[in-house]
């Protein structure tokens, strides 16, 4: 394989191990609460993630200038670096697993460590795939975003894998191995740093980047809300346990289908039209589960659901990436960072209305089509069809 060949299969398989890393807390809470384990109770484990929302907003929007200042590679290795001492301190743990009074302070430090690691990587990763594929941007974005997606499903499974809740160890410790090896591939890659990754010497955010970063922060709240309290909405429109996980399953198995798709056909076809009207089929989906609560139907609701919403986020990266190309790096962060802004929002004020499932409903659907809205808005003197 040539250099480039080689740097792109490191680079997306960064991505995937991203993915992995990133949801290693959330996979192993059957342990954190295990009495006879870290012992935490469901307030301490739901406050776990707070740091972790934090230092990933504060990263994505401090990376663009970091990338700037010192270039990709530097501010991968430190991302990296970080996801890597989270994950190794998190199976040298057990063996303190009788020092209960330090196992939740400790944790919050590696959860914080986690989450500056995954925002200074990603950031990175999407203009630095773009930058490998100039005439295909979008596309490059969509599937390593697909990849980010197949990652956080793999830790879970992991989880799963193991069985014994006391074996949690093991899925740190491999995730820990396998991050590791890449890391040390990536090393010898020879990363420059590129106009693609310069910001002007004064600049100020765009108008319509700022309409971008609006449009993202609700569709935090629509993928915060499915994606965390998705298994009890479906619970309380009438589904059993194993029901509203399989819903779960499919909601995120639609949104990684529909990047994969997006990608590879966005460089064939103008799918322009398809990804500004997808928002439309979202609201009129979440609709549908206002007033069907057959079972069936409702799985069928979330997996397309997940599916229509798919490349509304990764999409946006692209297209702002396209349409601001000079902001490339900029583009990335500020969007990611609307996207833990949405996320971090509604899981924290969605607790107060769980139950209160038709009214959550009615808002997403309202939501959905404010989105649509603004991405039309967002169309007039765009460059979107170089980006689809």
């Amino acid at each position: 394989m040539n250099s480039k060949t080689v740097t792109i299969v490191v680079v997306y398989l960064l991505a995937f191990l991203t993915g992995v890393n990133f949801v290693v807390f959330p996979a192993l809470g059957t342990a954190f609460t295990d009495q006879s384990l870290f012992g935490l109770t469901s307030s301490q484990f739901g406050n776990l993630f707070i740091p972790q929302v934090i230092c990933i907003i504060i990263s994505c929007l401090g990376a663009p200038f970091l990338v700037n200042k010192i270039g990709p590679k530097i501010v991968l290795i430190c991302g990296l670096l970080l996801m890597i001492i989270s994950t190794g301190s998190l199976w040298i743990l057990h063996y303190f697993m009788n020092e209960k009074s330090i196992l939740f302070p400790v944790l919050m430090i590696l959860v914080a460590f986690t989450g500056t690691g995954f925002g200074l990587s990603i950031t990175t990763l999407n203009p630095l795939a773009a930058s490998l594929f100039e005439d295909k941007r979008s596309s490059a974005i969509l599937i390593l975003q697909f990849l980010v997606g197949l990652g956080t499903s793999t830790s879970p499974l992991m989880m799963n894998f193991i069985g014994d809740v006391n074996n949690w160890m093991y899925v740190p410790g491999s995730i820990f191995i396998v991050v590791a090896i890449a890391f040390v591939a990536f090393l010898f890659l020879k990363l420059e740093k590129g106009t693609f990754f310069e910001l002007p010497g004064h600049f100020k955010i765009p108008t319509k980047l700022w309409f971008f970063f609006i449009t993202i922060i609700l569709y935090g709240f629509i993928e915060g809300t499915f994606g965390s309290f998705g298994g009890i909405i479906l619970k309380t429109q009438g589904l059993d346990n194993s029901k509203a996980s399989l819903g779960l399953s499919l909601f995120w198995g639609g949104i990684a289908l529909n990047r994969l798709l997006f990608g590879i056909f966005s460089k064939k076809f103008n799918l322009s039209y398809i990804f500004l009207t997808a928002p439309l089929c979202v609201a009129g989906l979440i609709f549908i589960m206002l007033i069907d609560h057959n079972v069936k139907i409702l799985l069928l609701l979330m997996f397309f659901i997940g599916f229509f919403m798919g490349s509304i986020f990764p999409g946006s990266i692209g297209w702002g990436t396209v349409e601001f190309p000079m902001l490339s790096v900029l583009v990335s962060g500020f969007l990611m960072a609307a996207n833990q802004i949405g996320t971090g929002i509604v899981t924290n004020v969605l607790g107060n209305f769980s139950n209160d499932t038709s009214l959550i409903l009615k808002f997403l659907t309202f939501f959905m089509l404010i989105i649509c809205v603004l991405l039309f808005y967002l169309k007039r003197n765009s460059k979107i069809k170089e980006a689809f």
